[in-house]
């Protein structure tokens, strides 16, 4: 249950970012500043996101009930399900790059060089990226390959990495 409060709280948090960048968004006319703040409300959507889906799977494993089981209200019995908006990865060939894992291991966010990992052979930038302040993120340091660890914490959310500038790949 405490577990569930931490996350309605981060929750409102993102949502009052949220909220603050569109208000920012419709009052500046400086495109540069815009393209910042459009980047920091997709990642605030993707956390939104990510957590929501978090605190739906606690609910199931608190209620230990498969989503067929759940109880749908009354007033949504009728309502079309509408699928999430997956964004395309973005795998822009202008900026790829090959990388050897002995190069990654440079690109770690010190030194005034960017924080780079990979998952998956592709290379993402996480320098301005806010889950990877410090150029770590729950204990991992940029410039390692992430394969497995993203895959054994995100389950496949592609729409993570979506929201993260490609690099290169990793070769």
């Amino acid at each position: 249950m405490q577990n569930i409060e931490m996350i309605r709280m981060q929750l409102n948090h993102l949502v009052t970012q949220a909220r603050y960048d569109i208000y920012m968004l419709s009052t500046l006319n400086d495109p540069s500043m815009k393209q910042q703040i459009l980047q920091r409300l997709w990642e605030t959507l993707s956390a939104i996101h990510f957590l929501s889906e978090s605190l739906a799977s606690q609910a199931m494993t608190n209620n230990h009930l498969s989503p067929s089981q759940q109880a749908i209200p009354a007033g949504m019995m009728n309502q079309t399900q509408i699928p999430p908006i997956t964004p395309a990865p973005n795998t822009a060939q202008s900026n790829q790059r090959p990388f050897t894992l002995g190069e990654l291991a440079t690109f770690t966010g010190k030194n005034g060089r960017p924080a780079y990992v990979a998952v998956n052979g592709i290379v993402y930038d996480v320098t301005n990226n806010r889950a990877w302040a410090a150029a770590t993120h729950f204990g991992l340091i940029a410039g390692k390959d992430y394969t497995q660890e993203f895959a054994s914490c995100h389950t496949g959310q592609q729409s993570i990495l979506a929201t993260l500038p490609v690099v290169g790949r990793l070769v």
